[in-house]
């Protein structure tokens, strides 16, 4: 008799150690109570195959190991009976004759459902038996299992077919012909079960598709409308769990762009994906497709249209690169890597089943399309066509193949417990010696040994691969996207590189290899990403918040008109990545303004070419901008993309060093100005088309504030006053709807407020504030010149006659500029009684610190010693002695300061050690208003950022900036103190008007 029809018991060779001997006997115990009429088996058979001492030891390491087995065999006690006398090929072939009659006969859901069910309970104890007793060699049991899933497919396809032929909407061919015979729909198995290579307890990888203008649809009937609902419906019937469990669980995601395809789609559009914008991992999977399902003569003519995809002839060394880099991405250790078995993922770990796969997929993919002897779907088929086409030895075949097989065997044990889908072994020793124990071994300790040299002998050949390639691997770990399933290790990689979220990191770098972006649409630019994305993650992991970092450069990306030439400019200039990376992570403004717009990129390529805050260059550059402008609305967005051009610039200058924080303030001010400059006269055109104008009579802008001292920093308000001219005769506008000169420049300035602060396609310029103006939140929009001198002469307050040490006028006629610098001028320079003005100063900055006071040394305005004492004390200075010296007064404080100590007024070290302490406070404004917008957390400020903060102020980390700010902010809070002196907090009395 041959051995393949011997019964099952006496084909026995092997059994797992027991490892729970109570388990096994309360398993026994279930089967002798179980009653035969309800459970529909033979007493007689089961009670003899229950005695059988061949099947005694198999059965009792079973139960003794796996619950889930003690469970089906519970459940399934006829198929127990028949390994006494039966072979498992034919107790096989009955199971699937069973699921094919079912498929054909059944006519309710529920009933199909649970025949299914039932034939995979019956499967699944049958295959393991086979398995734990050595019965079947692991090629024939995963064939096995390969097979109940086709059948099972198959099966649930033409019951739902003959449904929608009960419906009309299909048409059953004539005679015995299956329901899927000619249907034009079929099902592509891929990954394992396409290699009829199926674990245990694995997912099942289905691709489904259909041929256009199927002849079987109902009339009316349209394929994209019935198939992709049928598809639905197979996946539900395969993995939704009842009381009889579940079938297989079913993935759809190796589909063609699974993420905006529907789940069948046609044969035209899968054969454009694949030859267009299909990844060299997808032409790894189809190494395995195979129709297993419908219509399997449409199947085989669409694997025969789509080989020369799969199975190039001719491949460039980009190509080549590219498919090499599946490989890469994987961290390869040679000799003796770090291999743990406690908590080790057998699959995708080092010396696991992936890099076997690899090892034999990737030389297939570059060499297969030259020779057929390559196409080889199962693993180790494919390591023996590797050694008879001559491109590995022998030796290395028999290794890796051996290690296969062993690493799927536990890989079955380590499913068979409790049928989870897992590979990772436990993390407790106490697992492990059950694991141990089901794969036969006596003892952890011989267990361990075996597999740990196991996976050093996959380690060490799958480390010699490519070994001349660089490795594409992140540091110290994986950066693996290709397929459906995140890669462990790859997550951990992330987790390292400071991804909150790295599951959403995944996902958006395999959405960069879909092609659905303009800038990845072309395979030669995949292939450039694929290089670039393990520097990409690490630049990227270096800044601030990394996940928005990421999300940030996505969306440039996806903004990029094309992207090789990025791509490559990327890869020959890591600087340049670098500083993008910084951009994206680090200055959030920044990177949406470059997400916005992708031509400001340019700036990057030519950086400390322009003079930003050079007056001529920057009106060349509005002018350029201006010069295409035909209507407001234009001259609104050209001013704004000036202005956010040259921000960019000069953010970017910051960042990396070019420019220091007075640079960046002088050209932060100096984008202000010309675009008010520009924005004045083209408000006050828009209003003269309906209201004409006043004479001769014009309006000034007066800046104050950051913006008066040409001190502005990123995201600064602009500190404004309107002032018109009053002093000819008009008191009327001349246009065909008069308005009276208040009325008119009132209109001009919520006009020319309107024209700064509107949002339109080109994003915001400004917020105003014009709080500084008379009288406040209060007063008239608009002052007239008279009303202006006058109040600020005889009625302004102490902290007006401060604030306007900083006015200047920046906009309007030149001679109501001159006669309003004047005022200014005046008001500033003429004399105080000092001890008064100092009591005034030190109640105003009193009543600010009981409102706004800190002592976060990183909330650099308020904080003592901070920007408001420093300003403080440079502006009392300035009234205190500006009548006798009045070349001190300046908008700009570090100029203040510097005058002050040549007039005498502070002594030279106070002077050199109060402006050092300035450079200090406006370094560190600057840049937290660039990086960190409105707060900063010391704890989670970037490597990057520490880097850049510590850099620009001299010293070596960020506690040492700390200590250099903390130190700066003394200074200026002993000088403060020693000038003008701290209040009596208990009696703030409002500050008085000037005198």
């Amino acid at each position: 008799m041959s051995p393949q029809l011997k019964p099952f018991a006496e084909r026995i060779i092997e059994h797992p150690t027991p490892h729970d001997v109570e388990a096994a006997d309360r398993a026994f115990e279930r089967l002798d109570a179980l009653d035969p009429e309800r459970a529909g088996f033979d007493a007689a058979r089961l009670a003899a195959a229950r005695s059988d001492t061949r099947l005694q030891p198999l059965l009792r390491a079973t139960f003794a190991n796996s619950p889930y087995l003690a469970a089906l065999a519970a459940r399934e006690p006829s198929l127990l009976a028949d390994l006494s006398d039966r072979d498992p090929e034919s107790m096989m072939r009955d199971i699937l004759d069973g699921v094919g009659r079912a498929g054909l006969a059944e006519t309710a859901a529920p009933a199909m459902s649970r025949a299914l069910r039932r034939a995979k309970g019956r499967a699944a104890l049958l295959i393991a038996l086979a398995d734990l007793g050595g019965v079947w060699p692991l090629e024939q049991v995963t064939g096995a299992i390969t097979a109940l899933a086709d059948a099972c497919v198959e099966a649930a396809l033409c019951f739902l077919l003959r449904a929608e032929a009960a419906r009309g909407r299909f048409v059953l061919p004539e005679g015995d012909a299956r329901p899927t015979e000619g249907s034009g729909l079929f099902v592509l198995a891929m990954g394992k079960m396409g290699a009829g290579e199926l674990n245990y307890s694995s997912d099942i990888d289905l691709i489904v598709l259909y041929e256009p203008d199927p002849a079987r649809l109902g009339k009316g009937v349209e394929p994209w409308d019935i198939f992709p609902r049928l598809t639905r419906s197979l996946a539900q019937m395969l993995q939704e769990r009842t009381a009889d469990g579940y079938v297989f669980r079913t993935d759809l995601r190796l589909r063609p762009d699974p993420s905006s395809s529907p789940v069948a789609l046609s044969v035209e559009a899968a054969i454009l994906y694949y030859e267009t914008m299909a990844q060299n991992w997808e032409r790894a999977a189809m190494i395995k497709a195979r129709a297993a399902a419908g219509d399997l003569a449409a199947g085989e003519r669409f694997l025969a249209a789509i080989a020369p995809f799969i199975w190039r002839k001719h491949l460039d060394f980009a190509a080549i690169s590219d498919i090499q880099s599946i490989k890469r991405q994987i961290h390869a250790h040679k000799g003796h890597g770090r291999i743990a078995v406690a908590g080790h993922d057998i699959k995708v770990g080092r010396g696991g089943i992936r890099e076997i796969e690899f090892f034999a997929q990737t030389q297939q993919l570059i060499s297969g399309g030259r020779d057929p002897r390559l196409r080889v779907p199962t693993t180790v088929g494919a390591l023996h066509a590797l050694v008879e086409t001559g491109r590995i030895g022998a030796a290395v075949a028999d290794e890796l193949a051996a290690a296969y097989r062993f690493l799927r065997t536990v890989e079955h044990r380590l499913q068979m417990i409790e049928d989870a889908q897992t590979q990772r072994l436990p993390a407790s020793d106490a697992g492990l010696l059950h694991v141990a124990h089901f794969c036969g071994f006596p003892d952890l300790a011989a267990f361990s040994d075996r597999l740990v040299a196991t996976m050093r002998t996959v380690q060490d050949h799958y480390a010699d691969l490519f070994a001349d390639a660089p490795s594409l691997a992140g540091p110290g770990g994986n950066l693996v996207f290709t397929g459906t399933d995140p890669d462990p290790g790859t997550i951990e990689t992330l987790q390292r590189l400071g991804f909150a979220t790295p599951e959403t990191a995944m996902e958006v770098v395999r959405r960069w290899h879909t092609g659905r972006f303009r800038a990845t649409r072309t395979a030669r630019a995949r292939e450039l990403l694929t290089d670039l994305v393990p520097a990409v993650l690490t630049a990227i992991g270096g800044t601030s918040a990394p996940d928005a970092a990421l999300l940030n450069f996505d969306r440039f990306l996806g903004q990029l008109p094309s992207g090789v030439q990025f791509l490559s400019l990327l890869r020959s200039n890591p600087g340049l990545l670098r500083l993008l990376a910084r951009i994206m992570g680090t200055a959030p403004s920044l990177a949406e303004a470059l997400g916005r717009n992708v031509r400001m990129f340019d700036y990057l390529l030519e950086p400390g070419t322009v003079d930003l805050a050079d007056p001529v260059t920057a009106g060349a550059h509005i002018n350029r901008e201006l010069s295409m402008a035909e209507s407001y609305e234009d001259i609104l967005n050209a001013v704004r993309r000036f202005a956010n051009d040259r921000r960019f610039h000069i953010g970017v200058e910051l960042l990396d060093g070019r420019l220091d924080v007075h640079g960046v303030g002088r050209a932060l001010s100096l984008v202000a100005e010309m675009a008010i400059t520009h924005l004045l006269p083209a408000a006050a055109a828009e209003l003269a088309r309906r209201h004409g104008r006043v004479g001769e009579a014009g309006m000034a802008v007066i800046a104050l504030g950051r913006l008066g001292g040409r001190q502005l920093t990123f995201g600064s308000d602009l500190d404004l006053v309107f002032v018109y001219d009053d002093r000819g005769a008009e008191r009327q506008s001349d246009g065909a709807s008069e308005l009276a000169i208040g009325p008119y420049f009132t209109r001009l300035s919520q006009r020319l407020i309107s024209a700064i602060t509107t949002l339109t396609q080109e994003g915001r310029l400004y917020e105003v504030d014009m709080r500084l103006r008379p009288s406040g939140n209060s007063g008239a929009v608009a002052v007239p010149l008279s009303a202006y001198a006058g109040y600020m002469r005889s009625d302004a307050w102490t902290w007006e006659i401060m604030a306007a040490t900083r006015g200047r006028t920046i906009a309007g006629p030149p001679s109501l500029r001159q006669a309003v610098d004047d005022v200014l001028a005046e008001v500033v320079r003429r004399p105080h009684d000092i001890d008064d003005l100092r009591g005034q100063v030190a109640s105003m900055r009193a009543r600010i610190e009981k409102t706004h006071g800190t002592t976060d040394p990183w909330s650099v305005k308020q904080v003592r010693g901070g920007l408001v004492d420093l300003e403080f004390t440079v502006q009392f200075l300035m009234l205190a002695h500006g009548a006798a010296h009045p070349g001190i007064v300046t908008g700009n404080v570090g100029e203040a300061i510097s005058r002050l100590t040549d007039a005498g007024l502070l002594a030279p070290e106070t002077g050199t050690a109060l402006a050092d302490a300035h450079l200090v406070l406006q370094t560190v404004v600057g840049l937290l208003r660039l990086c960190h917008g409105g707060g900063f957390r010391e704890e989670a400020a970037s490597p990057d950022f520490q880097a850049l903060l510590a850099r620009l102020l001299g010293v070596g980390s960020l506690d040492a900036a700390r200590v250099r700010l903390e130190e700066a902010q003394a200074c200026v809070s002993g000088v403060y103190e020693s000038i003008v002196g701290r209040a009596d907090s208990a009696d703030l009395n409002p500050t008085r008007r000037t005198e």
